[in-house]
């Protein structure tokens, strides 16, 4: 679900006038899409959770010295990410921002547990981004399936305009290497496009 930058920056400047209605409409508006964007972090599904209401607890508890964000998806984006690395920083679970998974295939086999066709997809799918490394399926995610520019990228991921061009091209073209048919090449592209809650 594609939510409009538009109506969060009302909501967004309403809530820093203390509209509490605004509030309850970000969190009701961004629960879903944070929860599932966490659950490519962790399969730890109460740390999930309890990071998005640290994310809106900060957010309520700082509203006098918040002001507008350049964009509201990508501001909680960024704002749950840091709270789950850390958490799990301090689980001593990962010691550097290379090794921490980027998780795809948990959402898609819920998705898909029912249609046999759609079984065979999810494989091809999981084969095809299993080639790819964490930061590479991140990225993907990123540009494919929320849809978000180089520069929200950037911004999200902490990399500069060049290095996060690199990673996607890198993706791309190990696809395109391991997959040379352009079918298959096609076929992971328009399958981000598809299926939003990967």
């Amino acid at each position: 679900m594609q939510i409009s930058n538009k109506s969060s920056e009302v909501k967004w400047r309403e809530f820093l006038q203390g509209d509490e209605q605004a509030y309850s409409w970000l969190y009701r508006t961004y629960v879903q899409l944070l929860y599932n964007y966490g659950s490519h972090f962790t399969m730890d599904h109460e740390l999930i959770k309890d990071c998005i209401q640290e994310v809106f607890t900060r957010i309520y508890k700082n509203r006098k010295t918040l002001s507008l964000p350049d964009n509201v998806r990508v501001y909680l984006l960024i704002s749950l990410k840091n709270c789950i690395l850390n958490a799990l920083d301090k689980q001593c679970r990962y010691t550097d921002l290379e090794s921490i998974p980027f998780i795809l295939s948990e959402t898609v086999e819920d998705r898909f547990l029912s249609d046999e066709a759609a079984k065979l997809q999810k494989e091809e799918v999981e084969n095809i981004l299993s080639i790819l490394t964490p930061r590479q399926r991140e990225i993907m995610y990123y540009r494919f399936v929320e849809e978000l520019d180089f520069d929200q990228i950037c911004e999200i991921m902490n990399l500069n305009y060049q290095s996060a061009h690199n990673l996607i091209q890198r993706a791309l073209r190990k696809i395109r290497d391991n997959y040379d048919s352009v079918s298959f090449y096609l076929f992971i592209l328009s399958y981000f496009a598809k299926h939003p809650s990967l």
